[in-house]
């Protein structure tokens, strides 16, 4: 009888330092806030529709919407490349920059390379990111060409923004860009399709939303 009581104890002892380490290492994991979640898949279905709807009435006469695979593929791969609590902070940085106008594009800091170069080399080669060409300081598209040309730019937010707020930004973006923009020229159509994708990085409190935004147009000769 004595030696059964104390294997049964034995036993418990065992047991509750057991539930002790579990508790210690769960502790440990917790309390560790330098770790950044993965970049989320979180654009929506239809957000490229849903920008278009908050644009002015100019800039819905002009452009129709079409999610992008290869657009929300390209945003995904700047958002994973965020990797730690400084690369946030780099980009929180830039997010309040007013001379950005919440552009993200190639700077001295190595986040923004790494950014930028994730989001570039997920594009197609047709694809046109110069922002010093494409915006003339982030605002604006080239003079009327020729043929079909997509362009696109990436832009950083604070993620303690709420949706409405990010999407209105984003919406007045597109509005400034497409507000030199004319349906034809001479005898040939233009025509125009908004892509926009996003993905989020860390938390609400300490994150940011990156949004990628894409322009296709196109020529055609009037009949």
């Amino acid at each position: 009888f004595t030696m059964k009581l104390k294997k049964i104890a034995s036993l418990a002892l065992a047991g509750v330092m057991a539930v002790s380490m579990l508790t210690a290492c769960d502790t440990t994991s917790a309390g560790d806030d330098t770790v950044v979640p993965p970049a989320e898949d979180t654009t929506p279905a239809g957000y490229s529709a849903t920008i278009l709807n908050g644009t002015n009435s100019n800039t819905k006469s002009l452009m129709t919407s079409e999610d992008s695979a290869m657009l929300e593929n390209a945003v995904k791969a700047a958002a994973s490349s965020i990797v730690s609590m400084d690369d946030i902070h780099d980009m929180l940085h830039m997010s309040e920059w007013p001379g950005a106008n919440n552009a993200v594009y190639y700077t001295r800091n190595t986040t923004t390379h790494k950014v930028m170069d994730g989001f570039k080399d997920n594009l197609a080669e047709d694809v046109i990111y110069d922002w010093n060409e494409m915006y003339n300081g982030f605002w604006g598209m080239p003079a009327n060409n020729s043929g079909v040309q997509r362009y696109v730019g990436l832009y950083v937010y604070n993620r303690a923004l709420n949706d409405t707020q990010v999407n209105n930004d984003v919406a007045g973006i597109v509005n400034t860009i497409m507000g030199n923009e004319k349906d034809h020229v001479n005898a040939t159509d233009i025509d125009y399709v908004l892509s926009v994708a996003k993905s989020d990085v860390g938390t609400e409190a300490n994150g940011v939303v990156l949004v990628g935004v894409m322009i296709e147009r196109s020529y055609t000769h009037a009949a």
